[in-house]
């Protein structure tokens, strides 16, 4: 089993939905409703009401639920907000490939998670971002970079011809930075070198093998690029680590099962 199922397996939605910002009786006004939940709930927890989702109950018991742009003064707290409905319900203990595949294949944009009978929160596909599943993406990321490594190292001079002027000079770069030893030439050991590729460059290096794409057919594909920004971007992330990730959410399955076929083909031809 790969390590990006592995930690997967570990991870549930319990892990990654948010709690509900509250619950309001549908007799309550909306203006009511949106002073409290932009001031008293979120300004002074510096909380964005936008991101939040609230429950409506009627007589201890909930009956909807409510984001805060479908306030609307005009209404009625009951006309605003959506019932609950089971298609949008979710298991808490939902293990996270199983979710991704439920929030992605699905047109509804929010889920309600139970533990058990009891309401704990909610889900949305920008909860996948999170540390946890940035965690597993990055490891089935580098598990697919050590196979590259892997393969250019077995002919590191060939491979090396597959990168341009601009890049290897960024190799030899590296190269230096990291303080690797000189040959009798006065030139760097191509072994060492090919460890002092990105990982973009391993799949620039491969791509132009036929060998290769014979063998590894997904080595050629525009998920190659998109690979690289989301790698770059858990690697070095910038601002809020909980940011979105540079992937839509229609592309996310299909980038997984791209990610995973190709580690197959990779470790396939290591074998072979």
């Amino acid at each position: 089993m790969s390590t990006f199922k592995e930690l997967s397996q570990l991870i549930s939605v319990n892990d990654i939905c948010e709690p509900f910002i509250g619950e309001f009786d549908n007799s309550k006004s909306v203006e009511s409703v949106y002073e409290e939940w932009s001031i008293d709930l979120c300004l002074e927890k510096a909380l964005d009401p936008m991101e939040q989702i609230s429950l409506v109950k009627q007589n201890q018991k909930i009956i909807g639920w409510i984001g805060f742009d479908m306030l609307e003064s005009s209404k009625t707290l009951y006309e605003c907000m959506e019932p609950i409905n089971g298609d949008i319900l979710i298991s808490s203990d939902t293990p996270l490939l199983e979710a991704i595949h439920t929030v992605c294949c699905r047109s509804d944009s929010i889920y309600l998670v139970l533990k058990g009978n009891r309401f704990i929160g909610f889900l949305e596909y920008s909860h996948f971002h999170k540390l946890p599943f940035r965690m597993c993406l990055f490891a089935l990321l580098i598990d697919l970079e050590k196979l590259m490594l892997e393969i250019t190292k077995l002919d590191p001079i060939s491979f090396l011809k597959n990168l341009s002027e601009g890049r290897l000079n960024y190799a030899k770069k590296i190269y230096g930075y990291r303080g690797f030893s000189l040959n009798e030439e006065n030139k760097e050991y191509d072994s060492k070198l090919i460890d002092c590729t990105t990982f973009i460059d391993k799949f620039k290096m491969l791509i132009k093998n036929p060998v290769i794409i014979q063998k590894c057919p997904n080595i050629k594909s525009n998920f190659t690029n998109i690979a690289e920004k989301i790698r770059n971007s858990i690697a070095h992330p910038e601002g809020k680590e909980s940011g979105l990730l540079p992937i839509k959410r229609e592309e996310l399955l299909p980038f997984i099962q791209w990610a995973e076929e190709l580690q197959i083909q990779l470790h396939n031809h290591v074998q072979s």
